[in-house]
């Protein structure tokens, strides 16, 4: 069985996660000056988002690929845990269990974003232990949860809920129960995640942990080692960041898995996305060296993405499927294109966009995208499926189906993405996408008056852009050559 079938599983599965629940929020803005009252900059807010964190963000993960999702967690008795508990249960496939301890606050991280780098991280939180009946009350949901789970993950950031006893009591009852536990760790004292089928710590919490430097393959597979010792388990996996994962088998066997190189905009987030993946890969029945050859990629694909990202199947997939032709790799949903065409802005690229039917591409077709691709870094195409096409334009259109349009776009170089849409217009997409420059062809000497969507890109400050070449084709041109030439009587 491939990677890729394993992802085809995933929407049959339920996971259980357990651990640390948090805030996750973002501040974007600029920053032009610095302030007269101490040398610090200023930060003029433009947007503010809260999204879930640590162990939520591991449930949002798994939710993504497709699969069912038990979350167990405590929050506080305020506006922070309550935004948290709102935005969970509004997730789909997502099932919060969240415990409420009026005497502790929910953990929230505030990052202030400028000009997409981040300034500075505000946390609000407290990692006293948890009250025993609250372990207890945890302990009970976990019980009734597990005959209907498929993997146990914990996400553990030492915010005082998974208590040594209550990680204990878990391991030994998903143990009785036949179901994996998986460990996300920190901390200096791996013992109280003794008995774990897997741990995956990071290379900072190997190295402090075993007091073993990792800076390459041998230190890496020494940890992974004693970090065994005391664990036990089916597997220790060490995630290294750019230099890939190591994994360490119970029998001594060790693999190490190599990252795929790709441009880092933002870690975070990266390690539940890892963890979430090797989770359900498990659940469906993989060995944990191709789980971890799984998750490898799936935080390949997030730290591309910004802030807390989740990262969809289709791109899952397409990871997997890294020999497949270009066509295949450049479709995207319109979550997936949200996520990249913010993560451009941020970093201060300029998203291109233009739409169309291209029924039978033609030369002029070709020259207008290769001239849209010069207006920016990026060019998003959007194509009317052949219901909008046959909806606009009347039988005998579309000529070429939609899979064969995607295909002969996805060949050529200036395409970078991608994406279906039903409508009769694109303005949804523009609403959705922001792109920084709409591109369209037109006649000769027109303006930009009557595009659709102008408004909607000039009124958040983008730019609309009319091309025209000469002796453009039409496909109404070329179909009627076409009929003309075959109704030609044969040359005597």
């Amino acid at each position: 069985m491939g990677l890729a079938d394993l992802i085809d599983r995933f929407s049959r599965l339920e996971v259980l996660v357990v651990g640390d629940v948090m805030t996750d929020h973002y501040v974007r803005g600029t920053v032009s000056r610095t302030s007269p009252e101490a040398p610090v900059p200023i930060l003029a807010i433009e947007e503010e988002e809260w999204l879930p964190g640590g162990a939520a963000n591991v449930a949002r993960n798994i939710t993504s690929l497709g699969a069912e999702v038990h979350l167990v967690g405590l929050v506080g008795e305020d506006v922070a845990g309550r935004r948290l508990a709102e935005h969970l249960a509004a997730e789909p496939r997502l099932h919060p269990h969240l415990l409420t301890d009026a005497a502790r606050p929910t953990v929230q991280k505030t990052r202030c974003v400028a000009q997409g780098q981040q300034m500075l991280r505000i946390d609000r939180e407290t990692t006293a232990p948890a009250p025993p009946e609250l372990q207890d009350r945890a302990m009970e949901m976990v019980e009734g949860l597990l005959p209907s789970c498929r993997a146990v993950i914990v996400s553990d950031y030492a915010k005082g809920f998974l208590a040594p006893e209550l990680l204990q009591r878990l391991i030994a009852a998903a143990k009785e129960a036949g179901v994996p536990v998986l460990v996300d760790p920190k901390g200096l004292d791996f013992a109280r995640y003794a008995g774990a089928a897997i741990v995956t710590p990071n290379r900072k919490e190997a190295s402090e942990f075993t007091r073993i430097a990792v800076r390459d393959d041998a230190s890496a597979e020494q940890a992974a080692g004693a970090i065994q010792d005391t664990v036990g388990g089916e597997a220790i996996v060490v995630t290294r960041g750019a230099a890939g994962v190591t994994v360490r088998l119970r029998d001594g066997t060790v693999h190490h898995l190599r990252a795929r190189a790709r441009e880092v905009f933002d870690v975070t987030g990266a390690g539940d996305t890892f963890i979430g993946v090797v989770g359900l890969a498990v659940g469906a029945g993989a060995d944990i060296r191709r789980a971890a050859e799984l998750g490898n990629l799936a935080a390949g694909i997030a730290v591309g993405l910004a802030g807390v990202a989740t990262v969809s199947p289709h791109a899952l997939r397409n990871a997997c499927l890294e020999d497949a032709p270009a066509p295949a790799s450049k479709r995207r949903t319109l979550a997936e294109l949200e996520s990249i065409c913010r993560s451009l802005r941020q970093r201060g690229r300029r998203v291109v966009f233009t739409n169309g039917y291209f029924d039978l591409l033609h030369f002029g077709h070709v020259q207008l995208l290769q001239e849209a691709r010069r207006q920016g870094d990026v060019l998003v195409v959007a194509v009317n499926s052949d219901e909008s096409t046959r909806r606009l334009k009347g039988p005998p259109r579309p000529i070429l189906k939609l899979a064969e349009r995607l295909d002969v776009l996805g060949a050529l170089p200036a395409v970078d993405h991608l994406i279906v849409f039903d409508e009769d217009t694109p303005v949804e997409l523009l609403r959705r996408l922001r792109p920084d420059v709409l591109v369209k062809g037109g006649p000769a000497g027109s303006g930009p008056e009557g595009v659709v969507g102008r408004n909607i890109v000039e009124e958040y400050g983008g730019e609309v852009r009319l091309l025209w070449f000469d002796n453009q084709p039409t496909i109404s041109g070329i179909l009627e050559r076409t009929r003309s030439a075959s109704e030609e009587p044969p040359a005597s």
